[in-house]
């Protein structure tokens, strides 16, 4: 039988450059699996987002209704338009915001979405509209006077 002396071991020095390597690759797939690239990559991905954007908004006569003018961007289908939020400088949200219903196109083509049911709207203050989507996306319009 021969001695233990003969059988010789990896070098500390590389078992350690292993290591480090297996935990940087470790944390390279982490970081592209939790940022989407690597879902991405292997065709799961998510759905495209939606992306609309506000271009102005108009405040209708007695204080109590807006007119939104909203434009698709991107996101693959025509979006959906469910809801509006409108809140003050302060981020209270309005009492009395009605559902609203409208489709941004494909194209790009302005549409007005009409928010009716408002408390009177303060002319000397600023409020923001937010229109939400049926896929749960949201858009804030730029500050607004009453």
């Amino acid at each position: 039988m021969k001695s233990r002396k003969s059988i010789r071991g990896l070098s500390p020095i590389f078992a350690t450059l292993i290591l480090i390597a297996i935990a940087v690759i470790a944390g390279i797939i982490i970081y592209m699996f939790t940022s989407g690239t690597l879902a991405s990559m292997l065709g799961g991905g998510t759905a495209a987002q939606e992306k609309a954007a506000i271009q102005g908004v108009t405040v209708g006569t007695g204080h109590t209704a807006l007119t939104v003018l909203a434009q698709y961007v991107d996101g693959g289908n025509a979006i959906l338009i469910n809801g509006a939020i409108v809140k003050d400088v302060n981020g209270t949200q309005l009492v009395g915001t009605t559902a609203v219903s409208a489709t941004l196109p494909v194209t790009g083509a302005l549409t007005q979405v009409s928010v009716g049911g408002l408390t009177a709207l303060d002319p000397t203050h600023s409020y923001t509209v937010t229109l939400t989507s049926s896929k749960g996306g949201s858009f804030v319009s730029s500050s607004f006077a009453g």
